[in-house]
């Protein structure tokens, strides 16, 4: 069982400075309004998630008075529902910025280490760390670390993440490997750390026993994620096609032997993500119910042709139609993918992401804009399974979460 603390943090402020491919790079917060979503009252736009992600932006660091409060009640909780008892939690600490800039750090690690708990520090770019700093966190107990590495070349690591430290940073990073759980990441960019350049910071992440690697396609462009800005991250760079980028998370998966995850999801030795829709599986997709109304479903342009594929084997009428919307995570949908639609193909009900970023009324009334009366509903929270650093699944596994996903799907449709 985990338990998750956010220290806050301003990002570009609280963690050593803008990388220069930093999501948060060109954002101008006083410009940022809530799109509305799931959680947000039927009147208002605006609750306490809408509102979390723009603050994220905003909020500096918590006191350390503040962190304990949010643990202790969170453990309180755990203990009221009984799952203290077989189960010891893992903390894991989080934040906007930089964990190893919260002033706080060695307080809040001694304390939480005081009773024993499963300490996960997520996440840093390093560019914090000092002399002995490493070797103090792994002396006070720290069991888990995520680090952004982006490349084990100081000199790469110097001109890209402004890090002013890089070999010290590489250090920590190293020690860290050898004596703790370390789960690495690195933002791809075409040109810059791909390709020999990433390779050779898996051969040393291998040689220094890191636990996962996760590689992050490097989004510019606002269909691949960039909701908060108006403009490029960086102007002369041309992210790569999903399609190439899974090419190089196959290499890297295959090459070498630590656990490789990617952001968006692929793996290919395990069929992820949906499984179900892989010819070999399905068998699988004769258990689902049968679809009995006619409904529309709104998805991402990476989901759409994995959910076509299966609608294709078990709607057998056409009464469903899957529209991808030209952004490549559904979760990351606004209004303003809503208003692209051709109305004309949209049928009464409408099937739209449940993290979708847009408001039920607002999503009403541009989907209702011909003056046909059309009912939204947010589908199941994950139609695949959940991917997270240091969660291990089996395929058996994965194929049924997403059965169990597809039948709370075709429930919604059919009710």
């Amino acid at each position: 069982m985990m338990i998750h603390s956010e220290l806050w943090g301003r990002p570009g402020l609280d963690c050593g400075g803008f990388c220069q491919f930093c999501f948060y790079k060109n954002i101008d917060p006083n410009k940022l309004q809530p799109w509305g979503c799931v959680n947000c009252p039927p009147d208002i736009i605006g609750c306490e998630y809408c509102h979390g992600l723009i603050n994220r932006i905003n909020n500096k660091f918590k006191f350390l008075p503040e962190v304990l409060y949010d643990l202790k009640k969170k453990l309180m909780q755990m203990e009221l529902l009984g799952l203290l008892d077989h189960n010891e939690p893992e903390i894991v600490i989080t934040s906007g910025a930089d964990i190893f800039f919260y002033p706080y750090l060695h307080q809040l690690v001694s304390l939480i280490k005081e009773y024993g708990y499963h300490l996960n520090l997520s996440y840093t770019s390093g560019k914090a760390i000092k002399k002995g700093m490493a070797e103090n966190l792994i002396t006070q107990g720290v069991d888990e670390v995520s680090f952004s590495v982006f490349s084990t070349n100081p000199e790469m690591r110097r001109k890209w993440m402004n890090d002013q430290n890089p070999e010290e940073s590489i250090n920590g990073l190293k020690l860290f490997c050898e004596n703790i759980d370390l789960n690495a990441s690195a933002i791809v960019i075409p040109g810059i750390n791909d390709e020999d350049q990433i390779f050779q910071t898996c051969v040393d992440l291998e040689n220094w026993n890191v636990k996962t690697f996760s590689l992050r396609r490097f989004a510019n462009f606002k269909y691949q994620g960039l909701i908060f800005n108006n403009k490029r991250i960086m102007n002369s760079i041309t992210p790569q096609s999903f399609e190439e980028y899974q090419q190089l998370v196959r290499k890297v998966s295959d090459e070498f032997s630590f656990k490789v995850l990617s952001f968006p999801f692929y793996d290919h030795k395990k069929d992820f993500p949906f499984a179900i829709s892989k010819n070999k599986n399905n068998k699988y997709l004769t258990e689902l119910p049968s679809i009995k109304r006619e409904a529309t479903i709104l998805t991402s342009k990476l989901a759409g042709p994995f959910i076509k594929k299966i609608f294709n084997f078990i709607d057998k009428s056409n009464l469903v139609n899957i529209i991808d919307l030209n952004k490549d995570i559904a979760d990351l949908i606004t209004e303003e993918d809503l208003e692209s639609l051709d109305l004309t193909e949209i049928e009464r009900r409408i099937i739209i992401p449940q993290g979708a970023l847009v408001h039920k009324k607002q999503a009403e009334k541009i989907l209702s804009k011909d003056g046909v009366d059309r009912k939204i509903i947010r589908g199941p929270k994950l139609l695949t399974h959940p991917y997270y650093e240091g969660i291990e699944f089996k395929e058996t596994e994965l194929i049924n979460y997403e059965l169990k996903s597809f039948k709370k799907l075709i429930d919604k449709i059919n009710h």
